[in-house]
């Protein structure tokens, strides 16, 4: 037991210095460069020569405690800050598309998109079936490339504002429409009947969307420096793009995974359930688990 809380004491330590105390402490570096020097010297190493005469300067030990301390607190207030971030962005990233005015006119724009490039994939599929000359097969690619086209815009047309939103969103309408469940009441008992192995490949792709978050949220805090000091919106800008990328990754990684998950064990929630379900789960045995966990009464027969 005591083995066992050292090493969990020393992976929160890791986590902690990791993701919250050195990239505060980066940040504040940056700030302070950023105060020093400005928008006017933003690139001349002889405007920070007074900031290292600062910190250069003779003192006692006390205000070298209170100096380190309040540096390492402040670095370590910063990391929390971007760790409240990445939660308000990952509510954001989920809102639904009749939220607000901005929302509504992204999820129309990415509608748009999509139903552009659905005509063109109904259109090379339509050629296809009407077709009846056998180099017709060379319609296939073209076929295929639409699809990736749509796809890239959203599995199914988007009702987000976004490109997670939907991803995660298009995840419940694809097993509804396979087995009839409701994968926000479903979930959390299926998640009890998961083995270990699909258990910890959601947790790390859970973890992977948010870290990227985290790493949006402090592109966004180098965009505050960035506004007195220009450096900064490099950085602001490949920790964004680093993290919307990597978000969309993990996402599209999870829902895999929770769509894999109901695939291969939504029979044996069904059987710890006692729902009756002799072959796969059809849409009848769905709603039976629906109403069941619900707490409604099953449909009759």
């Amino acid at each position: 037991m005591t083995a066992f809380l050292q090493q969990l004491g020393a992976k929160i330590a890791d986590r902690w210095l990791v993701n919250l105390l050195l990239p505060g402490l980066l940040w504040l570096c940056c700030a302070a460069v950023a105060a020093q020097l400005g928008w006017g010297h933003a690139v001349e190493p002889r405007a920070a020569e007074p900031l290292v005469r600062r910190l250069a300067e003779q003192r006692s030990a006390a205000q070298a405690v209170l100096i380190v301390v309040g540096v390492f607190g402040s670095g370590a207030a910063i990391g929390l800050v971007a760790m409240g971030l990445a939660a308000v962005l990952r509510r954001a990233w989920a809102l639904p598309g009749s939220s607000t005015a901005p929302a509504r006119w992204l999820r129309e724009w990415r509608r748009r998109r999509w139903d552009a490039a659905d005509r063109i994939a109904v259109r090379h599929r339509t050629d296809i079936l009407n077709s009846v000359d056998p180099s017709a097969g060379l319609v296939g690619p073209e076929y295929r490339d639409a699809l990736a086209r749509r796809e890239s815009i959203g599995l199914e047309r988007p009702e987000r504002p976004t490109w997670i939103g939907d991803r995660w969103m298009a995840t419940g309408i694809r097993i509804h429409r396979a087995y009839g469940l409701d994968l926000s009441v479903v979930w959390p008992r299926l998640w009890t009947v998961l083995p270990d192995v699909p258990r910890g490949d959601i947790t790390a792709a859970q973890l992977a969307y948010q870290e990227s978050s985290v790493l949006v949220s402090w592109g966004v805090l180098y965009g505050g420096v960035g506004l007195f000091w220009w450096p900064a919106l490099i950085v602001t800008v490949i920790l964004a793009v680093a993290g919307v990328l990597k978000a969309r990754d993990a996402i599209s990684s999870l829902c895999e995974l929770v769509e894999s998950a109901c695939d291969l064990y939504s029979h044996s929630l069904a059987e710890q359930l006692r729902v009756p379900c002799p072959g796969q789960v059809t849409q009848e045995a769905g709603r039976a688990i629906n109403a069941l966990l619900r707490r409604k009464e099953l449909p009759l027969e």
